[in-house]
């Protein structure tokens, strides 16, 4: 048995399951004070490492983590050869969002870790590292029908972002749909990824698409409780927002138990090489 074939297995047993659970359990990590398991003051510890994260003072490269995933998603398109590139990249951006996402230096605590979502993330990316090397994955871009163009269009909804980052009010000025720090936050690249990930379904790496389909469903419904039940009137629209992320994670998850990658593939829009690797449309 192949290390794919073993992690496949591995992604189906109750204890893999047990394991994620168990890290939703792992306390914030900080160098000052400790951490209470008072569930206000947990609250309050997470929110301020989100809103104080490293990735936030990156300003000026809000705009390269837009541009860098749609320029290696074309040259996927039009490079076939490219799948393992795509597949390193993200494994890549992943690791930036699972540390950088989840630290931040704070006044009182010092540096602060949401250490289950680091764990989480890692996990993702490497799982799509895993892919760099075994390639299951055929990006096969057929042709469009009502539900992939459903999942196109949430997951353009979430990469272009379109809120206030300061009143988290709806704002569609077009210069902020490509400078805004959608790039660099998990909750609005996953669906873009998954996306990808479902368009080449069946022929695609199960545990990749199941991985981070349960990691995007897990911290989607944190993102949607703590939007629409902390304070809805503020932040309502940024949970919409994140809507997209629980629906597309959801679907990828229970879709990557089915067989896929064993299943023929029958779509007339797309012709495969099998000689070469690679697909025609």
């Amino acid at each position: 048995m192949n290390l794919y074939d073993r992690l496949e297995r591995m992604t189906r047993r109750w204890w893999f399951y047990l394991a994620i659970l168990c890290i939703q359990f792992l306390p914030p990590y900080t160098t000052r004070g400790t951490t209470s398991f008072n569930s206000q003051e947990m609250n309050r510890l997470v929110g301020d490492i989100l809103s104080h994260a490293f990735v936030l003072s990156w300003v000026n490269l809000s705009p390269l983590f837009k541009v860098l995933p749609l320029a290696f998603l074309v040259l996927l398109v039009y490079v076939p050869r490219s799948r393992p590139f795509f597949s390193l990249f993200a494994a890549l951006h992943y690791l930036v969002l699972a540390f950088f996402q989840n630290m931040a230096f704070l006044e009182d605590r010092g540096l602060a870790i949401l250490t289950n979502n680091v764990v989480m993330i890692t996990l993702v990316a490497l799982s799509f590292l895993v892919e760099v090397f075994v390639r299951k994955n055929m990006f096969a871009f057929r042709r469009v029908n009502w539900k992939k163009g459903f999942l196109i269009g949430m997951a353009a909804f979430a990469f272009l972002y379109p809120v206030d980052p300061v009143s988290f009010r709806p704002d569609f000025h077009m210069k902020h749909l490509f400078t805004n720090a959608a790039g660099l936050t998990f909750c609005m690249m996953t669906p873009l990824y998954l996306t990808v990930l479902l368009f080449t379904y069946p022929e695609v790496n199960l545990v990749t698409l199941r991985v981070t389909g349960l990691v995007g469903t897990i911290i989607g419904l944190y993102n949607l409780s703590f939007n629409f039940f902390f304070d809805l009137p503020k932040f309502w629209w940024n949970g919409i927002l994140h809507i997209p992320l629980l629906l597309i994670s959801l679907y990828a998850f229970v879709l990557s138990f089915q067989h896929g990658q064993r299943r023929a593939l029958s779509d007339p829009g797309t012709t495969f090489t099998r000689k070469s690797g690679e697909e025609t449309a």
